[in-house]
């Protein structure tokens, strides 16, 4: 109580100059505590976007797998394809096996290649990198998780130019005539799209490979999974098998289902050899 009776007894300046000091402290206070506010505010938005970006990630994760578990039989299939074009003479005897157009009843017309084509999406990441977060992210992180996306675009800029390209060799699907010009012609177009998916198995490892080095954070990046059966996993490598044939590398997908098995508890396991969904 001594105190505030000598605060009451000042006088002119030296009262004025403890009200001045009060309010400067008042205001640093303040200061202080909007910094603290703002600093927790950005760093939850930071981390609440590369959650965002991480659950993406696993999506892209599986994307990759499937295509490295395909590659197998597209190679088989381009090979084999390549060779009839090299030894047809004057008459092409069209051959497509039956699963290579399997539930795809949405294209109408048949195709005589396929290849997963699949959403690799990167709106999250880019979301990101439009706002602050991207400022407040460790470096070290930032680079590993772009070394991901910039493999993402360099697929995802050839998947629908594949697909279009792809389509030009649809008239391989019909039996008839086929003279020397029409073989150059579809094995050159064969060649051009050889090459294309090529360069997209390469991104997909790439990108795979960038993943799995990868120190997720986010406990719940495999809630799209989550909320679903154990099975769906199952039965979409299932599917694969059963789209392209036993020529699938099932293998392809173990690492996505240990990580997915020991962040969430699930007991997914590899469907059996021959399976079908």
């Amino acid at each position: 109580m001594r105190f505030f009776r000598q605060i009451g007894d000042l006088k002119g300046w030296k009262r004025f100059g403890f009200e001045v000091a009060i309010i400067v402290i008042g205001l640093s206070i303040t200061l202080i505590a909007q910094e603290l506010i703002t600093s927790a505010n950005r760093a939850r938005a930071t981390r609440e976007a590369i959650d965002a970006v991480e659950v993406d990630m696993v999506m892209l994760y599986l994307h990759a797998s499937e295509r490295l578990a395909v590659e197998p039989c597209r190679r088989e299939r381009f090979r084999a394809l390549a060779d009839r074009l090299q030894r047809s003479d004057g008459y092409w005897a069209a051959e497509i096996p039956e699963s290579i157009n399997r539930n795809s009843e949405h294209m109408v017309l048949p195709r005589v290649l396929r290849s997963p084509r699949r959403p690799w999406s990167d709106a999250t990441w880019r979301s990101l990198l439009a706002g602050d977060a991207a400022i407040d992210m460790d470096r070290q992180r930032f680079i590993q998780i772009s070394a991901v996306f910039v493999a993402t675009e360099g697929f995802r800029e050839r998947q629908d130019a594949a697909f279009d390209l792809a389509g030009e060799l649809s008239h391989l699907s019909m039996s008839g005539p086929f003279d020397a010009a029409q073989r150059r012609e579809a094995y050159a177009t064969l060649s051009r799209l050889a090459s294309m998916e090529g360069i997209m198995t390469v991104h997909a490892r790439q990108a795979r490979e960038a993943i799995m080095a990868f120190d997720f954070q986010n406990e719940r990046r495999f809630f799209r999974f989550t909320s679903s059966t154990d099975g769906d996993i199952a039965d979409f490598i299932a599917n694969t098998v059963a789209t392209y044939g036993a020529c699938v590398d099932t293998t392809q997908f173990q690492p996505f289902i240990d990580d997915l098995n020991a962040t969430t508890g699930m007991n997914v396991t590899l469907p059996r050899s021959g399976s079908t969904p």
